[in-house]
């Protein structure tokens, strides 16, 4: 009972009751309860040990040994293997790379067959027209650093009757020569005639003026050669036995060095590819073998420096100096201020160039400007436009 204060009503007295009765004698509890009731006690305490000494075995209780049971709620993870990359070949360069390819669907150009990687300077030309990689290839090939390597022609398939007419009516029309013996056009007669329509689109894209000066060259008629391993007519291959294209207004062969002026294409290149290297040929027509650096000296180059945010930042006498020097050389005395050339894909992306140097430069837009298949449309790039339409044509 607790201490304090009892409430009214409640009060109790050990001997006599209220009413003044005798007092009530309290009966003490039996032998055989008490018995009973430590036998029950002593059954609790036995049923409280097995409960204790059962929560502490593995397979007992609510809470799981986690080092005896696995976790299934974490699932396995197992280590991903990625492919080991190929190493990346580069090709030997004596000139610079060209920094944009367009690989887009077109429906004017000879198709390609599609490639796990796009190659700037190959395409494959087949029969149906399904799609084209569209490439601005390498610039002007020389001897600028790379010495004659001479190797005999691969085989190549027989000349398609087709595509020797096309090459003859090219050569009477235009004046130009498209070398069909000893090269590789393709390897069908359909595609064949695809790659040699690619190099005529091109012709027949361009200014005449752009035509008629790589005609009437100082070093004879612009010629065409298509093959896979970068062979010049005379078997000289700067960049090593690798599909490439480019220009060159040089040549060497068993009978030494000597000037020249041809296009060297890998098979299935596209017209805006060959209309790259024709621009070259236009460029360079008023310099010696091997001597470009010296195009960029003349008031045809000035003014387009001038007009599209090109500046040179070396001497005259700077620039002269790096003939015989790797492009890079060259590169490093000029630098571009003009707009970001950016231009935008069949898809609807955007993509940008960035050509390393002005000769790039007039060669990469000009064929975009005369050249780009139907489906492309002409970036803004208004003074360049300008320049073309004013100096070229």
């Amino acid at each position: 009972m607790a201490r304090g204060p009892h409430p009214t009503g409640h009060e109790q007295h050990t001997d006599f009751s209220d009413n003044g009765g005798a007092r009530r004698r309290r009966r003490s509890p039996s032998r055989g309860f008490l018995v009973g009731m430590g036998a029950v006690i002593l059954f609790a305490l036995f049923l409280a040990a097995v409960g204790a000494i059962a929560a502490q075995s593995p397979s007992g209780g609510d809470r799981e040994d986690p080092a005896a049971l696995p976790d299934e709620t974490t699932p396995s993870v197992e280590p991903t293997v990625e492919p080991t990359a190929e190493p990346t070949v580069i090709s030997p360069s004596v000139t610079p790379e060209s920094e944009y390819a367009i690989a887009t669907p077109q429906q004017d150009e000879p198709a390609a067959e599609a490639s796990p990687e796009i190659q700037i300077d190959a395409a494959v030309a087949v029969p149906e027209p399904t799609s084209s990689i569209i490439e601005a290839p390498r610039t002007a090939a020389s001897s600028w650093s790379a010495g004659p390597t001479l190797v005999p022609p691969a085989p190549a398939p027989p000349s398609a009757p087709e595509a020797v007419r096309l090459a003859a009516e090219a050569g009477e029309a235009y004046g130009v020569r498209i070398v069909l013996d000893g090269q590789d056009w393709g390897p069908s007669e359909a595609s064949q005639v695809a790659n040699v329509q690619a190099v005529i689109s091109a012709i027949d894209r361009l200014p005449d003026t752009v035509i008629s000066a790589v005609v009437a060259h100082v070093h004879g008629p612009v010629n065409f050669v298509s093959n896979n391993e970068g062979r010049t007519l005379d078997g000289w291959q700067p960049y090593g036995g690798h599909p490439m294209t480019y220009y060159t207004n040089s040549d060497q062969g068993p009978g030494g060095s000597h000037a020249s002026n041809q296009v060297v294409i890998s098979v299935g290149a596209t017209s805006i590819s060959v209309g790259h290297e024709i621009l070259h040929a236009y460029q360079f027509r008023n310099v010696s073998a091997d001597e470009y650096a010296l195009a960029l000296l003349q008031p045809e180059m000035r003014s387009f420096m001038e007009a599209t945010g090109w500046r040179q930042s070396g001497s005259d006498e700077q620039v002269r100096q790096t003939i015989n020097q790797p492009w890079s050389a060259l590169d490093s005395l000029y630098v571009y201020e003009g707009r970001s050339l950016s231009y935008s894909t069949a898809s609807g992306a955007t993509s940008t160039i960035a050509p390393s140097n002005p000769v790039e430069a007039f060669a990469a837009t000009g064929s975009i400007y005369y050249t780009r298949p139907s489906w492309m449309p002409l970036p803004d790039w208004p003074e360049y436009w300008a320049w073309f339409s004013a100096n070229v044509g």
